[in-house]
């Protein structure tokens, strides 16, 4: 039995060409996702529970399990077996046979990684692909950008919504800095296609650019970005910024040389957010993506349409160890952690 939900209803609606069924759908998950967000609000009402100076934005207090040592350890290694180490393996090993599922000598195979020429693909395998490299730049330079785009942006809405609590504006900016995670990714890119495909007065028309994919994914981004400077600003205190107002420092040197480096690692997380989420992102940019400007994402996607499945599991893994790298290399140089989440 086929198990329908609300996107994929939305999904097969778009392709068949059914907008108007397709917008009654959107609309409906945006009314959901705006109930949802009410009710959380009025549940959790107290915006300031504690500020801090020091810019450390939390205590941890490690906690003796004694006897519960051992089963603690055992639940938290059989999620990583079952969350990582057995998926991602399992990638490992599709890429290395010929025929999956055949662990012999005679199968294993590197020809999706080095082959000049790939049998199934006809083309050079992963590490010699020019297509596969050229989606890979594409997707860093996309998500790239994008994260540090939307980074600003939700640091400019934190700043503003910690520091004019009670203004209508900034009530009105934190709620609708949230909207873009409330819209589906699929109907979010088909809407900017629509709107972007032809010239609009002096805009020209952005369809097969790579604008256009950095401005969609900056957008639908900016939630993670300004939850994270939201939670950042309303955990630091005035009295850093007061003392600097006191010197004569206007309000952008105060936010570049006193709030942004005291909360940094919180902030850093709301850049690493959208990233990680643009590197790995499909349904939003699947409509935008042209020959031009293909993402590793989209890469994945036509191996998987003409069931050349070892070289999409290649380029995923791909993606898994470049994600993983950098976002490694950005915490352990800026001092952040995704760990810690967006309370820092």
């Amino acid at each position: 039995m086929r198990l329908e939900i609300l996107s994929t209803s939305l999904y097969g609606s778009i392709r068949t060409g059914a907008t108007g069924v397709a917008a009654i759908l959107t609309g409906v998950m945006i009314i959901l996702g705006i109930s949802m967000v009410m009710l959380d609000n009025y549940a959790v009402r107290e915006v300031r529970r504690f500020v801090t100076i020091g810019g450390k934005g939390g205590k941890r207090d490690p906690i003796r399990l004694g006897k519960m040592r051992l089963p603690a350890a055992a639940i938290v290694y059989t999620i990583i077996l079952l969350s990582v180490i057995i998926p991602v393996g399992t990638l490992i090993l599709t890429t290395i046979t010929h025929v999956p599922g055949v662990f012999t000598v005679e199968n294993l195979t590197a020809e999706f990684w080095i082959g000049q020429s790939v049998k199934t693909t006809q083309e050079p395998g992963l590490l010699l692909n020019p297509g596969v490299l050229k989606a890979t730049l594409n997707s860093l330079r996309i998500a790239g950008l994008a994260a540090l785009i939307s980074g600003f942006l939700g640091t400019f809405v934190g700043y503003v919504v910690a520091k004019f609590q009670n203004n209508l504006v900034a009530r009105y900016l934190r709620q609708v800095s949230f909207l873009p995670y409330l819209v589906p990714s699929i109907g979010f890119g088909a809407a900017y296609l629509t709107l972007f495909a032809v010239p609009r007065g002096p805009i020209p028309s952005l369809y097969g650019t790579m604008l256009l994919v950095i401005i969609v994914m900056s957008i639908k981004y900016i939630p993670f970005a300004s939850r994270a400077g939201i939670s950042a600003m309303m955990q630091l205190g005035s009295e850093p910024e007061e003392a600097a107002m006191l010197l004569g420092a206007p309000w952008y040197k105060r936010l570049v040389r006193i709030i942004v480096p005291i909360q940094k690692s919180t902030l850093v997380t709301g850049i690493l957010l959208p990233f990680i989420s643009g590197m790995k992102e499909l349904s939003l940019v699947v409509m935008l993506a042209t020959p031009g400007t293909e993402l590793m994402t989209t890469q994945v996607l036509r191996y998987m349409d003409y069931n050349y499945n070892q070289m999409a599991n290649a380029v995923n893994l791909l993606l898994i160890f470049i994600v993983v790298v950098l976002t490694y290399l950005i915490q352990r140089f800026t001092g952040s952690s995704l760990a810690r989440g967006l309370g820092g």
